[in-house]
Protein backbone atom coordinates (compact mmCIF):
# COMPACT_ATOMS: atom_id res chain seq x y z
CA UNK A 1 0.00 0.00 0.00
CA UNK A 2 2.91 2.54 1.22
CA UNK A 3 4.40 1.86 -2.51
CA UNK A 4 0.87 2.70 -4.28
CA UNK A 5 0.91 5.76 -2.39
CA UNK A 6 4.27 7.26 -2.53
CA UNK A 7 3.72 8.38 -6.34
CA UNK A 8 0.27 9.94 -5.23
CA UNK A 9 2.45 12.05 -2.56
CA UNK A 10 4.87 12.71 -4.69
CA UNK A 11 2.41 14.21 -7.57
CA UNK A 12 0.47 16.11 -4.54
CA UNK A 13 3.39 18.04 -3.26
CA UNK A 14 4.25 19.01 -6.93
CA UNK A 15 0.75 20.16 -7.39
CA UNK A 16 1.46 22.49 -4.42
CA UNK A 17 4.61 23.96 -5.16
CA UNK A 18 3.05 25.03 -8.52
CA UNK A 19 1.15 28.52 -9.01
CA UNK A 20 -2.52 28.15 -8.79
CA UNK A 21 -3.73 28.54 -12.33
CA UNK A 22 -7.32 28.55 -12.46
CA UNK A 23 -9.61 29.16 -15.85
CA UNK A 24 -10.18 32.39 -14.23
CA UNK A 25 -6.97 33.63 -13.69
CA UNK A 26 -3.63 32.45 -12.05
CA UNK A 27 -3.38 33.25 -8.31
CA UNK A 28 -0.25 34.31 -6.49
CA UNK A 29 1.14 36.23 -4.01
CA UNK A 30 3.40 39.05 -3.32
CA UNK A 31 4.83 39.59 0.10
CA UNK A 32 4.64 43.30 1.85
CA UNK A 33 5.78 44.13 5.35
CA UNK A 34 5.42 40.54 6.72
CA UNK A 35 1.65 39.89 5.01
CA UNK A 36 0.73 38.81 1.83
CA UNK A 37 -0.89 40.59 -0.63
CA UNK A 38 -3.13 38.50 -2.93
CA UNK A 39 -3.48 39.26 -6.92
CA UNK A 40 -4.59 37.51 -10.04
CA UNK A 41 -3.22 37.50 -13.43
CA UNK A 42 -4.42 36.44 -17.15
CA UNK A 43 -3.21 37.39 -20.58
CA UNK A 44 0.34 36.88 -22.46
CA UNK A 45 3.37 37.84 -20.36
CA UNK A 46 5.13 40.56 -22.46
CA UNK A 47 2.04 42.16 -23.55
CA UNK A 48 1.24 45.54 -22.45
CA UNK A 49 0.05 45.45 -18.89
CA UNK A 50 -2.71 47.08 -17.23
CA UNK A 51 -3.39 46.48 -13.31
CA UNK A 52 -6.83 46.95 -11.94
CA UNK A 53 -7.52 48.44 -8.43
CA UNK A 54 -10.76 47.81 -6.95
CA UNK A 55 -12.45 50.20 -4.52
CA UNK A 56 -13.01 50.20 -0.83
CA UNK A 57 -14.35 46.92 0.56
CA UNK A 58 -14.70 45.92 -2.49
CA UNK A 59 -12.12 42.88 -4.02
CA UNK A 60 -10.46 42.21 -7.64
CA UNK A 61 -13.40 39.85 -8.12
CA UNK A 62 -15.36 43.36 -9.10
CA UNK A 63 -13.35 43.38 -12.15
CA UNK A 64 -14.74 40.04 -13.13
CA UNK A 65 -16.43 42.03 -16.48
CA UNK A 66 -13.51 43.79 -18.11
CA UNK A 67 -11.11 40.79 -17.54
CA UNK A 68 -12.00 38.62 -20.68
CA UNK A 69 -12.05 41.95 -23.19
CA UNK A 70 -8.47 43.45 -21.65
CA UNK A 71 -7.10 39.97 -21.64
CA UNK A 72 -7.04 40.08 -25.18
CA UNK A 73 -4.50 42.27 -25.82
CA UNK A 74 -3.20 43.10 -22.31
CA UNK A 75 -1.31 41.41 -19.66
CA UNK A 76 -3.84 41.46 -16.92
CA UNK A 77 -3.83 41.76 -13.42
CA UNK A 78 -5.88 42.36 -10.42
CA UNK A 79 -4.94 42.64 -6.77
CA UNK A 80 -6.92 42.51 -3.36
CA UNK A 81 -5.67 45.14 -1.62
CA UNK A 82 -4.22 45.26 1.62
CA UNK A 83 -7.53 43.73 4.31
CA UNK A 84 -9.42 42.97 1.32
CA UNK A 85 -10.52 39.94 -0.29
CA UNK A 86 -7.96 37.26 -0.02
CA UNK A 87 -5.03 39.62 1.07
CA UNK A 88 -3.67 39.74 4.60
CA UNK A 89 -5.35 42.24 7.15
CA UNK A 90 -3.04 43.13 9.25
CA UNK A 91 -4.52 44.81 12.43
CA UNK A 92 -1.28 46.78 13.78
CA UNK A 93 -0.81 49.19 10.32
CA UNK A 94 -2.87 52.56 9.29
CA UNK A 95 -4.20 51.66 6.58
CA UNK A 96 -3.01 54.88 4.14
CA UNK A 97 -2.83 55.19 0.77
CA UNK A 98 0.66 55.01 0.51
CA UNK A 99 -0.15 51.20 2.44
CA UNK A 100 -2.06 50.70 -0.87
CA UNK A 101 0.21 52.35 -3.19
CA UNK A 102 2.98 50.01 -2.13
CA UNK A 103 0.75 46.58 -2.54
CA UNK A 104 0.69 47.84 -6.06
CA UNK A 105 4.11 48.37 -6.36
CA UNK A 106 4.39 44.69 -4.75
CA UNK A 107 2.43 43.05 -6.93
CA UNK A 108 4.30 44.75 -9.84
CA UNK A 109 7.74 43.78 -8.71
CA UNK A 110 6.58 39.91 -8.00
CA UNK A 111 4.38 40.55 -11.44
CA UNK A 112 7.87 41.26 -13.13
CA UNK A 113 6.97 45.14 -14.13
CA UNK A 114 8.40 48.05 -14.56
CA UNK A 115 5.94 50.05 -15.79
CA UNK A 116 2.13 49.30 -16.75
CA UNK A 117 -1.16 51.24 -16.96
CA UNK A 118 -3.18 51.40 -13.83
CA UNK A 119 -7.08 51.09 -13.64
CA UNK A 120 -8.56 52.11 -10.50
CA UNK A 121 -12.49 52.18 -9.22
CA UNK A 122 -13.62 54.82 -6.22
CA UNK A 123 -10.42 54.37 -3.85
CA UNK A 124 -8.88 53.20 -6.37
CA UNK A 125 -7.73 57.29 -7.84
CA UNK A 126 -5.98 58.14 -4.52
CA UNK A 127 -4.39 55.07 -4.63
CA UNK A 128 -3.40 55.33 -8.28
CA UNK A 129 -2.64 59.53 -7.58
CA UNK A 130 0.06 57.80 -4.62
CA UNK A 131 1.58 55.34 -7.09
CA UNK A 132 2.28 58.24 -9.71
CA UNK A 133 3.53 60.88 -6.69
CA UNK A 134 5.89 57.61 -5.35
CA UNK A 135 7.48 56.91 -8.70
CA UNK A 136 8.50 53.60 -7.72
CA UNK A 137 6.60 52.24 -10.34
CA UNK A 138 6.53 54.03 -14.28
CA UNK A 139 2.56 54.42 -15.18
CA UNK A 140 2.14 54.78 -18.68
CA UNK A 141 -1.56 56.03 -18.32
CA UNK A 142 -4.37 55.79 -15.55
CA UNK A 143 -8.49 55.48 -15.71
CA UNK A 144 -10.48 56.38 -12.64
CA UNK A 145 -13.39 55.00 -12.64
CA UNK A 146 -15.75 57.14 -10.67
CA UNK A 147 -12.63 58.09 -8.86
CA UNK A 148 -13.31 59.42 -5.20
CA UNK A 149 -11.28 63.11 -5.24
CA UNK A 150 -11.27 64.13 -1.76
CA UNK A 151 -8.71 67.28 -2.32
CA UNK A 152 -9.79 70.66 0.08
CA UNK A 153 -12.57 72.03 -1.93
CA UNK A 154 -12.34 76.42 -2.68
CA UNK A 155 -15.30 77.09 -1.26
CA UNK A 156 -15.85 77.17 2.46
CA UNK A 157 -18.49 75.90 2.61
CA UNK A 158 -17.85 72.57 0.62
CA UNK A 159 -14.87 72.34 3.04
CA UNK A 160 -17.08 72.46 5.82
CA UNK A 161 -19.14 69.81 4.57
CA UNK A 162 -16.60 67.14 3.47
CA UNK A 163 -15.26 67.69 6.79
CA UNK A 164 -18.42 66.82 8.94
CA UNK A 165 -18.71 64.47 6.32
CA UNK A 166 -15.56 62.39 6.96
CA UNK A 167 -16.07 63.06 10.75
CA UNK A 168 -19.37 61.69 10.91
CA UNK A 169 -18.40 58.47 8.73
CA UNK A 170 -15.28 57.99 10.61
CA UNK A 171 -17.21 58.27 14.29
CA UNK A 172 -19.89 55.52 12.89
CA UNK A 173 -16.73 53.32 11.81
CA UNK A 174 -14.96 53.18 14.46
CA UNK A 175 -17.96 51.92 16.17
CA UNK A 176 -19.95 48.29 16.50
CA UNK A 177 -22.25 48.81 14.47
CA UNK A 178 -19.61 49.78 11.30
CA UNK A 179 -21.46 47.30 9.24
CA UNK A 180 -24.52 49.14 9.36
CA UNK A 181 -22.69 52.12 8.72
CA UNK A 182 -21.31 51.05 5.79
CA UNK A 183 -24.45 49.53 4.10
CA UNK A 184 -26.37 52.30 4.15
CA UNK A 185 -23.12 54.48 2.92
CA UNK A 186 -23.11 52.47 -0.16
CA UNK A 187 -27.29 51.65 -0.26
CA UNK A 188 -26.89 55.33 -1.56
CA UNK A 189 -25.85 54.59 -5.04
CA UNK A 190 -26.50 51.90 -5.83
CA UNK A 191 -30.03 52.51 -7.52
CA UNK A 192 -28.54 51.97 -11.03
CA UNK A 193 -27.18 48.79 -10.09
CA UNK A 194 -28.27 45.46 -11.34
CA UNK A 195 -29.75 43.50 -8.27
CA UNK A 196 -27.43 40.52 -8.74
CA UNK A 197 -24.03 42.69 -8.45
CA UNK A 198 -25.73 45.48 -6.19
CA UNK A 199 -25.86 41.75 -3.35
CA UNK A 200 -22.16 41.09 -4.37
CA UNK A 201 -21.19 44.84 -3.28
CA UNK A 202 -23.26 44.14 -0.34
CA UNK A 203 -21.71 40.32 0.70
CA UNK A 204 -18.38 42.06 0.28
CA UNK A 205 -19.27 45.15 2.44
CA UNK A 206 -20.43 42.85 5.33
CA UNK A 207 -17.27 41.13 5.28
CA UNK A 208 -14.92 44.06 5.81
CA UNK A 209 -12.47 44.64 8.37
CA UNK A 210 -13.36 46.36 11.05
CA UNK A 211 -9.50 47.73 11.50
CA UNK A 212 -9.58 48.11 8.03
CA UNK A 213 -12.68 49.75 7.42
CA UNK A 214 -12.16 52.44 10.31
CA UNK A 215 -8.38 53.07 9.24
CA UNK A 216 -9.16 53.65 5.45
CA UNK A 217 -11.20 56.47 6.11
CA UNK A 218 -9.70 58.04 8.27
CA UNK A 219 -6.71 58.47 5.63
CA UNK A 220 -8.90 59.33 2.53
CA UNK A 221 -8.38 62.80 2.97
CA UNK A 222 -4.51 63.12 4.49
CA UNK A 223 -2.89 66.31 3.19
CA UNK A 224 -0.03 64.32 1.85
CA UNK A 225 -2.28 62.74 -0.56
CA UNK A 226 -3.55 66.03 -1.81
CA UNK A 227 -1.03 67.98 -1.68
CA UNK A 228 -1.37 70.04 -5.07
CA UNK A 229 0.64 68.67 -7.84
CA UNK A 230 1.07 68.28 -11.94
CA UNK A 231 1.53 65.37 -13.73
CA UNK A 232 1.97 64.42 -17.33
CA UNK A 233 0.23 61.25 -17.50
CA UNK A 234 -2.95 60.81 -19.84
CA UNK A 235 -5.72 60.44 -17.75
CA UNK A 236 -9.61 58.88 -18.75
CA UNK A 237 -11.82 59.65 -16.37
CA UNK A 238 -15.16 57.60 -16.54
CA UNK A 239 -17.77 59.50 -14.16
CA UNK A 240 -21.51 59.26 -13.29
CA UNK A 241 -22.74 62.93 -13.27
CA UNK A 242 -24.27 62.55 -10.04
CA UNK A 243 -19.94 62.09 -8.67
CA UNK A 244 -18.49 64.91 -10.07
CA UNK A 245 -19.01 68.26 -9.47
CA UNK A 246 -16.98 71.47 -10.82
CA UNK A 247 -14.16 71.08 -7.94
CA UNK A 248 -13.97 67.52 -8.91
CA UNK A 249 -13.23 68.40 -12.92
CA UNK A 250 -10.78 71.41 -11.51
CA UNK A 251 -8.77 69.01 -9.75
CA UNK A 252 -8.30 66.62 -12.62
CA UNK A 253 -7.86 69.77 -15.03
CA UNK A 254 -4.83 71.36 -12.41
CA UNK A 255 -3.84 68.23 -11.43
CA UNK A 256 -3.30 66.19 -14.71
CA UNK A 257 -3.95 68.41 -17.45
CA UNK A 258 -3.51 65.78 -20.37
CA UNK A 259 -6.99 64.05 -19.03
CA UNK A 260 -10.20 63.02 -20.76
CA UNK A 261 -13.37 63.39 -18.47
CA UNK A 262 -16.38 61.40 -19.46
CA UNK A 263 -19.14 61.62 -17.56
CA UNK A 264 -22.71 59.35 -17.99
CA UNK A 265 -26.26 60.23 -16.33
CA UNK A 266 -27.41 56.56 -16.84
CA UNK A 267 -24.82 55.10 -13.91
CA UNK A 268 -24.31 55.10 -10.26
CA UNK A 269 -20.95 54.67 -8.47
CA UNK A 270 -19.88 51.45 -10.20
CA UNK A 271 -19.97 51.67 -13.80
CA UNK A 272 -18.40 48.96 -14.68
CA UNK A 273 -20.63 46.83 -12.90
CA UNK A 274 -23.80 48.52 -14.70
CA UNK A 275 -22.75 49.25 -18.12
CA UNK A 276 -20.40 46.89 -18.76
CA UNK A 277 -19.90 47.14 -22.80
CA UNK A 278 -19.55 50.65 -22.80
CA UNK A 279 -17.07 51.12 -19.91
CA UNK A 280 -14.99 47.84 -21.60
CA UNK A 281 -15.03 50.00 -24.86
CA UNK A 282 -14.05 53.25 -23.46
CA UNK A 283 -11.20 50.91 -21.62
CA UNK A 284 -9.66 49.22 -25.14
CA UNK A 285 -9.91 52.44 -26.46
CA UNK A 286 -7.82 54.88 -24.44
CA UNK A 287 -5.72 51.63 -23.72
CA UNK A 288 -4.62 50.68 -26.92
Amino acid sequence: MARLLRPLLVLLLVMVALPAAAKDGESRYAGLDGFLVHYKSWGKVGAPAVILIHGFTLDQSFWNHQVPALAKTHRVIALDSPGHGDSGAPQDVAYTMTLYARAVEAVAKDAGLSHAALVGHSMGLPVIHTVIRRGQLKVDRAVFVDGAILAPPADAQAQADQDKFLADMQAGLRGDDYKLVLEQFFQGFMQKMPPAEAKRVLVAVRRADHHMVASTFEHFADADVWAPVRFDVPVLGLYAKTSVDEGAKQWLDATYPRNKLVVWDDVDHFPQLERVDRVNKALLGFLK
